[in-house]
Formats: C-alpha cells, structure tokens, sequence
C-alpha cells in the first residue's frame, strides 16, 4: 500500500493494516483533512481541503514467502474462493466485489500450499460459476462439495468476505461445524487472522453453512473482514491486505498439522 499526503508520496511501502488505517483515518479528522481511499490502485490519499489529488502510482507487486514447512507433504486441501461468474457477492462502497477479492486470496493461498508440498483443488480458478451459469444457489453451491469429496481432500476451506447493510460493522470470523478437527483448524485460522490483519476478533464459531454442513472432511468457512467497512474493504481488495491473509490461513494450516 502507498500513502499520498497532500501530494507527496511517503517513500517507502508500508504493510497495510486496520489499525493503521485507522490511525490516518483519526489523523486526518482532527487536522480537518480528507482521506480517500483509491482500493483499485492501492492507494490512500491524504490531502487538505483544497488540494487536487493526484492520479495513480505504481502498484506493489506480491510477495510470496519461501516454502517453510514439510509438514503439507502429501495433504490434499481444497479451497473454495467464494462467489464467482453471474454472483458477485457483496459489494464494497468503492465497487470492488467480494468475488474477485476471494479469488485473489484464494490464488495466494494456493501457491503458498503447493510451494510447501500439498496438493491443492480449487472449485474455481477464475471467474465463474463452479455450476452452469443458470444454476440455482442450492446447485452451485452443491457443486463444490462435490469437487472437495471427488478430491478426498483432507481440508475444505471456503473463503468470503462479510458484509452489513451499514458501514461500520468490523472483524473477522471463521466458522466450522462442529467437528473436533474443524474446531480446531478454525481456531488457528482465526488466531493468526485477527493477529496479522488487527481486525476485530469475532472468534471461531459453530454455523450451518452448506458448503462446511455437506463436506466430510475438516472444513471450515472464513469470513475474512467487512467489505462493507471502507478501511477493511482496502484490507481486502489490496495486495498487501490479500497476502496477509492468505498467509495467515496458510499458517493456520501448518499448525494444524504440528505434530
């Protein structure tokens, strides 16, 4: 992420984070300044009242880390990258769709997984239905159990974006449904989560989500931030707010896996 204060560009990438953008946020009310934030281009600009802001800056490419860990070596896990095609999901007050927000993680995670030795499914990898595109809800989403079964994958993880009809709802969850395995793997995944990205902990739950109530196997479903909030809609549409997540699932299932 690159920050834009009344046309100066700070020079160096910071990590982006909801605590910090809260902090600029704060920053810029009290010195009667206005905030915008540009989630296409990775941008926060930061400028008086009347200052015209500038275009666009370079973008920061992904960084993936280095493999770490033996202990995925022969685990088959499937991710779901929520939505996709004809369903956009929510809606961010900016535009970005929770769609093409699921994907992007789900792309990360799924290197960071095969860099490490496990052998991924995706029930998408790109945009559309994982049914036919006239598919009912019910079908689309049976569809992908039915790729994690077909696949006997050892993990299920679903990943969304959560959204309010208000815009200050925060934080993150992830659920499961009931299983000892799938308790377990939602704690981890949520620890590292709320500890990575400084968003609210809304803990890891019990729900009835089809996708984790059909699978047999560990699964869980993470609702990674609102992208109904405008600083955690950022976290979810940049780069650098996408690779802390999916570094932080990643993580999450190389502890499930310590022996």
């Amino acid at each position: 992420m690159r920050i834009v204060i009344d046309g100066q560009k700070v020079p160096v990438n910071v990590r982006v984070s909801r605590d910090l953008l809260m902090t600029l946020k704060a920053m810029s009310q009290t010195l009667h300044w206005r905030i915008t934030y540009d989630t296409a281009n990775e941008l926060v600009y930061i400028y008086s009242p009347n200052y015209v802001a500038p275009g666009s800056l370079d973008r920061p490419a992904p960084v993936i880390d280095e493999p770490e860990s033996q202990r995925l070596l022969g685990k088959i896990i499937c991710l779901d990258a929520g939505h996709g095609g004809n369903d956009p999901g929510a809606i961010g007050p900016s535009g970005t769709m929770e769609k093409d927000n699921t994907l992007a993680i789900t792309l990360l995670l799924r290197d960071m997984l095969e860099n490490n030795g496990a052998t991924v499914v995706l029930t998408r990898d790109s945009d559309r239905n994982v049914s036919l595109p006239d598919a009912s809800d019910g079908e689309e989403l049976a569809a992908r159990v039915e790729i994690a079964k077909d696949s006997n994958a050892d993990i299920f993880i679903s990943i969304h974006n959560d959204s309010f009809t208000g815009n200050t709802a925060v934080g993150t969850t992830t659920f499961h449904y009931g299983d000892p395995q799938s308790i377990k793997l939602a704690a981890l995944v949520q620890k590292n989560l709320v500890t990575e990205l400084g968003t609210k902990d809304h803990s890891s739950r019990f729900a009835s989500f089809y996708v984790i109530r059909y699978t047999k196997m560990t699964a869980i479903l993470i609702q990674a931030a609102f992208i109904s909030n405008p600083e955690e809609e950022v976290l979810l549409s940049s780069i650098d707010g996408r690779t802390k997540i999916a570094e932080s699932i990643f993580q999450g299932i190389v502890n499930f896996y310590k022996v």
